[in-house]
Parts: C-alpha cells; sequence; structure tokens
C-alpha cells in the first residue's frame, strides 16, 4: 500500500467554516487493493465510476494511473473522497465540435505540425474516460468553499507526486457548478464543451415498447427505420472473460477508428480491460458484439449502476440506477448502411429498460443522432489550470473564441412525457 498523509495547505478555507476543518487532510492510496472502501462507500453521491469495482477493473493502466485520496480529520472522521487520475493525453484540431476562430485555427495547425497529434500528462480531478460527476464523494454539510479548496489542495499534493503541469477537473452539473464556481482560485479557467446526453426513463417500463409508446409519432418512425437497416446484424452478448481476452485485440482496434478522431483523446481502453470488468462487475456489465456475414463489425459495453444517490439528471438515483454507455467500436463505412451506431443507442436503452434504470448517460458526442430517440442535453462545466508561463492567458483565449456548437435537440418526446422529465430536472429546450 501507498498510503501518504500531507500536510494542510496554510491558505483559509472560507471564512466561518468548522474548526475541524483547519486539520483536515489528505491520505492517499496508489494501490486500488488497499483502499478503505467501506469509508469510501459510506460517503454519499456514489456513481459507475466512483465504485470500487470500477477501480479494480482499471488498476495498472499504462495510459490512466488513479489515486484515491480520503479526507480526514486528525480524530478520523471522514470528510469526503476523491479520485485524481495522471492521463496520457492526445490533443487534434477541436474544429468539428466547436466553432473555432480563425486565430485558434492557426494555433492548432502550429501545435500539430502535419496533422499530427499533441502529446501530454494531465492531472484530472474526475473520470478521464467518461462524462459526468465523478470526481467526489463528500459529506452533505462540507461547504462549497471548503470542497473548492481541499480539491485544489488535492491538485497541489498530486501535481508533487506526478509531476503534471497541466490539470482539469472534471464534470460540474448546473448545480454542483453554481455552488463552486466563487470559491476557485484566479489561476483557473471554467470551460464548457457539448453537453452531456441522457435519456430519461420510467422504471416501471417493462419492454421497448413503452418507451416507444412515450416517443412522438416522428420519433417511432426513425426507431422502427433503424431496426429495419440493422436487420441482418446479428448480435451476441459476451460474458466470458477469457473470450473477452482473445478478443481484447480486435475490439480495441475496432474501437480506436471511433474513439480516436475525437479532437481530445484522453487516456483510452487497453486489450485487457473488458476481461477484467466482466471479472468484476458481472451481470452489470454489457458487452455486445455485431456481426455482419459472419465478421465482427461493431460492439457496445456497457456498466449498470444500481447503487442510491441523489436525484440530480447528472448522478445516480434513488431507484433504479444508471446505465453508463461506456464505449463502442464499429466499421464506419458499414456504419452509414446499417446503422450500427443507432443500434447500439438502442441496445443500452432496452438494457436500461430490463434493469430498471432511471436513465441512460450516452456521453457527449453525435449529439443530434441521440436526441432523434430521446437522449436530452445536461450541461456540464470544467475547470483547467496550467502551470507553464503564459499559458493561462493563451488557454483562457483559446476558450473564449472556441465556444461549443450550438445545438437544438429535436423533439423525440410526447409533450406529457416532457412535462415528466422537467419535472424531474432535465432542462427542455
Amino acid at each position: 500500500m501507498t498510503s501518504v498523509n500531507h500536510k494542510t495547505a496554510s491558505t483559509p478555507i472560507a471564512e466561518g467554516s468548522p474548526p475541524l476543518l483547519a486539520g483536515a487532510r489528505w491520505t492517499w492510496f496508489d494501490d486500488m487493493m488497499t483502499v478503505p472502501w467501506d469509508q469510501w462507500d459510506a460517503l454519499p453521491s456514489p456513481s459507475a465510476y466512483t465504485d470500487p469495482r470500477y477501480f479494480r477493473a482499471m488498476a495498472g493502466q499504462a495510459k490512466v494511473t488513479c489515486r484515491i485520496g480520503l479526507l480526514k480529520t486528525p480524530e478520523g472522521t471522514c470528510l469526503g473522497g476523491i479520485q485524481m487520475q495522471s492521463v496520457l493525453t492526445e490533443s487534434r484540431s477541436p474544429e468539428e465540435h466547436m466553432n473555432v476562430s480563425l486565430g485558434v485555427k492557426i494555433l492548432m495547425k502550429i501545435l500539430h505540425p502535419g496533422g499530427q497529434p499533441f502529446r501530454f500528462r494531465t492531472l484530472v480531478a474526475g473520470q478521464s474516460l467518461g462524462t459526468g460527476e465523478h470526481a467526489f464523494r463528500w459529506i452533505p454539510n462540507l461547504s462549497p468553499a471548503a470542497r473548492v479548496h481541499f480539491t485544489e489542495c488535492a491538485f497541489e499534493e498530486c501535481a508533487r507526486h506526478w509531476g503534471s503541469r497541466v490539470w482539469m477537473a472534471k464534470d460540474f452539473g448546473h448545480e454542483q457548478d453554481t455552488a463552486i464556481q466563487p470559491h476557485w482560485s484566479r489561476k483557473w479557467q471554467r470551460a464548457t464543451f457539448d453537453p452531456l446526453m441522457v435519456t430519461p426513463l420510467d422504471p416501471a417500463w417493462t419492454s421497448q415498447d413503452d418507451w416507444m409508446e412515450a416517443l412522438r409519432t416522428k420519433a417511432r418512425t426513425k426507431v422502427r427505420s433503424i431496426l429495419a437497416r440493422n436487420a441482418n446484424i446479428a448480435l451476441e452478448r459476451i460474458t466470458n472473460p477469457e473470450k473477452l481476452r482473445t478478443m481484447g485485440p480486435e475490439l480495441i482496434s475496432m474501437y480506436q477508428r471511433v474513439y480516436g478522431r475525437a479532437s481530445i483523446v484522453m487516456g483510452g481502453l487497453e486489450k485487457g480491460d473488458f476481461a477484467r470488468l466482466a471479472e468484476e462487475w458481472g451481470d452489470d456489465f454489457l458487452l455486445v458484439t455485431h456481426h455482419f456475414e459472419g465478421r465482427l463489425v461493431g460492439f457496445h459495453c456497457g456498466l449498470h449502476h444500481a447503487a442510491a444517490g441523489n436525484d440530480s439528471p447528472a448522478s445516480d438515483t434513488a431507484h433504479g440506477g444508471t446505465i453508463e454507455a461506456y464505449f463502442v467500436g464499429f466499421d464506419p463505412e458499414l456504419n452509414k448502411e446499417y446503422a450500427l451506431y443507432q443500434r447500439m443507442l438502442i441496445e443500452f436503452i432496452g438494457w436500461g429498460i430490463q434493469n430498471g434504470a432511471r436513465r441512460v448517460i450516452m456521453g457527449r458526442t453525435a449529439l443530434e443522432i441521440k436526441s432523434t430517440i430521446g437522449a436530452l442535453p445536461v450541461s456540464m462545466a470544467t475547470w483547467v489550470h496550467i502551470r507553464l508561463p503564459l499559458a493561462m492567458p493563451v488557454i483562457r483565449w483559446m476558450i473564449r473564441r472556441s465556444p461549443p456548437r450550438v445545438f437544438t435537440p429535436r423533439r423525440a418526446w410526447r409533450a406529457e412525457w416532457l412535462d415528466r422529465w422537467s419535472e424531474e430536472g432535465y432542462r427542455i429546450i
């Protein structure tokens, strides 16, 4: 076990903070097998990406190195937990995902000579391989100012441990971001990207027919068209870890044909990840292969997390939990004809209904495609800092000059269901 106590930073936490916070400090664990998970699990706001099964499955990753921090008082009371990651990051041009200005385009050409990616290590508070509020687990009465203070302490301590100069705290939904935004020090810059797309579900549904009945006629017709185009694709769920270990290289190759095109690639899956996830998660891990005329043409994998949490659209809910559409891979050419990706999204919804889930988190790509089958946008904010001379003025300029593309979701739901999702906290445009 690597467990290290660090001195509490001398900067003030917040006016009026309880005296016990003055002696609180992080204890770090670099070995996922030695974390006191009972203390971690006792904290609120669980998710699939803060589940001990996930940390154990992804331990030993070369592209993503994780450490767990527990914030404790001198008396041993646990106030919160955080996951910090050192992530191998590849940056490419963001033109496909943002309305970048001419100046940003020129800068990107300088940073990416010949179109080659720019590689660097990023220090991340949160989940590099997924979007959502997966960074922290705090006790309920810890003030927003204290949360930001101890997050900044965690960055300072982990930067000394890993030597990372690029920092990213992610992701924060509207409610959490509003609470903590005033308390970040001036060295940080807030950034927004494409929204997280979330498909809400009714846990009372028992089949995909129930979901389709909640959709408008045009959306139902779209779903039927996808299923018809995809009729010649055979699906097979793989549960055997040894088979997944053998298939790992082929699955990764297909996954990289999709994920490798992103403007910023943070970390990534490795060939042994699928087998380890199956071993740790059992029936709560889904991996389905797609075959055309006997050959592999795609796959999709996901996680089901049923633990209780709060009622925010960006957090696990008290009943049913969440489906995380983890990663997919497919043949881009066949996708055009056979709607492989759209079928995968429908399958995630079906798996969610099968598990009585309240929502399917579908990530922040292919916004329009997802909105046609009922996914709703959930805005997310990220805070960034770079410890290099003159770097932050450039970052602030780039963020101002590269806003996310304007996106208006399709109206897939019938009016009464839009009212239902609005009452549950989703933003209806």
